[in-house]
């Protein structure tokens, strides 16, 4: 399903997320520009939740997860399972800064992350699309923007 122009600006910020996730898994491939080492890895994806992934997860919060609640049930369990994934998320992001592991702890934050990532792109995105209106799709690319 084509991604509804409101949708994309997020869906573009999401293509990050998953380099992000790709260099921090074990055996990840050398991306040109990306650390390869576990450390450096580690200053990577610490520096990249601070400074990006948490703003844009909590636009999502505030944004686009209140505007689609109470739409759908099965839209509104959705929300609620993004969520606590978020929480997991946070939390292994947590760990990474005192980690006795970094590469299991790295590895485990790449898969958290890429799971998350798409199961928003795949689930979330296209149930949002396919109960919104069109209208209702319009006012969130204005909710999004502001």
């Amino acid at each position: 399903m084509k991604r509804h122009d409101s949708l994309v600006p997020l869906s573009k910020f999401h293509r990050s997320v998953l380099f992000l996730a790709l260099v921090a898994k074990k055996n990840a491939p050398p991306v040109k520009g990306y650390p390869t080492t576990p450390e450096g890895k580690k200053d990577y994806a610490l520096a990249f939740y601070k400074n990006r992934l948490n703003d844009h997860f909590q636009l999502e919060e505030e944004k686009l997860l209140p505007a689609v609640r109470g739409k759908d049930k099965s839209l509104d369990k959705l929300v609620e399972e993004i969520l606590l994934e978020r929480q997991k998320l946070r939390k292994l992001f947590d760990q990474l800064q005192n980690s006795n592991d970094l590469e299991f702890d790295l590895d485990n934050l790449g898969k958290a992350l890429e799971k998350h990532i798409r199961r928003e792109e795949r689930q979330l995105f296209q149930q949002v699309q396919q109960t919104l209106t069109p209208m209702e799709m319009n006012q969130l690319r204005f909710t999004l923007e502001s």
